[in-house]
């Protein structure tokens, strides 16, 4: 897979990024959404440190992260469950059909 080089600025500091190709305004769209975050965190007055900032956004987007898995999972189980559902309905009707 190739990779393209792409300049973002977190925090007013410019970095170069490597990303997969096709990957660069998505990268892009998650430097901007970061940088509105910590715009955000500043103005609430629990701004610290750079790092202080960093480490609370980093927990507040795993966190966030963690309970979209879960509700992924949980959209996936109950779609599984579903499906089976439609599958034994399909099966009973075709048994009916021929017996």
């Amino acid at each position: 897979m190739t990779t393209a080089a792409i300049d973002i600025v977190i925090l007013g500091r410019p970095y170069k990024v490597a990303c997969p190709a096709g990957q660069e305004v998505a990268l892009q769209r998650a430097a901007e959404t970061l940088n509105e975050r910590i715009r955000n965190f500043k103005q609430s007055g629990k701004a610290g440190s750079n790092e202080q900032i960093a480490i609370m956004l980093a927990l507040n987007i795993s966190h966030e992260l963690e309970l979209e898995k879960d509700k992924n999972y949980q959209y996936a189980d109950a779609m599984d469950k579903r499906i089976k559902m439609l599958q034994h309905t399909i099966e009973e009707a075709l048994a009916n059909k021929v017996g």
